[in-house]
């Protein structure tokens, strides 16, 4: 429903109270004009407390023979790493003056205010949550995680078994090393060494991988060679992540990704929010939005990344 304000009825004391709605719909309508990418490969939950705490526990491997009348094979469950989720804050302001509206009554009413506007916060939110998202994946080659080793790294290590677990590929996205990372994806286990069957469904590229990716995933033939051969490829969905590209060391960053699994996470402590307040002493108002989230991974099991380089 479209909100009308009667320009006779504005005041020095009430036209806060009655800028806020338009300005609120302004802002809401502009965080969702334009589809997220991040909850594509993120899941999106909710903390109950300031920090959310995912423990990782062992795992009992594969059953033990036994013989008849003897007692149960026994087995303990070890404690291993925790994965912790802090909530972060969020927030940006502007003003608008008692003078803006009367001399810019038209703008004001458009949602724009003193040096911004509820649009241009809307879409600067929509923004800080896609590059948040996306720096877990670029730090992710790097960082040091819950085990002790990056997101993406050649030795995850297991609580009940000496093995270690290799989740990357090296180079570009090409039909060959797309297969070698599905096939490793298939030989993901738990902690004890078993194999879980994890099974890649998505495909997600820096842009620049766009048109390679759905010729891999779309083409009837093999893709970037010459030979008749089909495309044994299977049917993998593809996201391209425009955020991937805010990396600065050069890489071309690709991976798969069983969606089915509980691995990246994007937890809202406090979802957005957008209202104003006066300013002390002043005739002005300010105008905020307001929100608390953090992203992550649980586990990185259910994901095969490359650095594309």
């Amino acid at each position: 429903m479209e909100i009308k304000i009667m320009p006779n009825k504005l005041t020095r004391t009430n036209f806060g109270e009655l800028l806020t709605p338009v300005h609120k719909k302004v802002f809401f309508d502009a965080y969702d004009e334009k589809k997220k990418q991040y909850d594509k490969t993120f899941k999106i939950d909710e903390m109950n407390a300031k920090q959310a705490t995912y423990p990782h526990l062992g795992s009992f491997g594969q059953w033990a023979e036994n013989t008849e009348g003897s007692d149960f094979n026994l087995s303990d469950i070890a404690e291993g790493d925790v994965a912790t989720f802090t909530a972060k804050r969020f927030d940006k302001a502007y003003e608008v003056t008692w003078e803006l509206v009367q001399d810019d009554q038209y703008n004001v009413f458009k949602g724009a205010g003193k040096g911004g506007s509820a649009q241009k916060l809307a879409r600067g939110l929509a923004a800080t949550e896609e590059s948040n998202a996306a720096s877990v994946i670029i730090g992710g080659f790097a960082n040091t995680g819950y085990d002790g080793v990056s997101l993406f790294s050649q030795a995850h290590p297991l609580i009940d078994s000496a093995d270690t677990v290799d989740n990357t590929i090296s180079g570009a996205l090409t039909d060959e090393n797309l297969k070698a990372a599905l096939t490793k994806m298939r030989l993901q286990t738990d902690e004890a060494g078993v194999k879980i069957a994890a099974h890649a469904n998505q495909l997600v590229v820096h842009p620049d991988w766009e048109f390679t990716a759905r010729a891999l995933i779309g083409s009837e033939l093999q893709a970037g060679t010459q030979l008749n051969d089909a495309n044994t490829l299977p049917h993998l969905s593809v996201l391209v992540w425009d955020y991937l590209a805010d990396d600065t060391s050069g890489n071309k960053i690709w991976y798969v990704q069983d969606t089915t699994m509980d691995n990246l996470m994007f937890l809202w402590r406090e979802k957005p929010i957008f209202d104003s307040e006066k300013i002390d002493n002043k005739m002005d108002y300010r105008f905020y939005g307001y929100c608390r989230f953090d992203c992550g991974y649980v586990d990185w099991r259910g994901l095969v990344g490359s650095t594309g380089v």
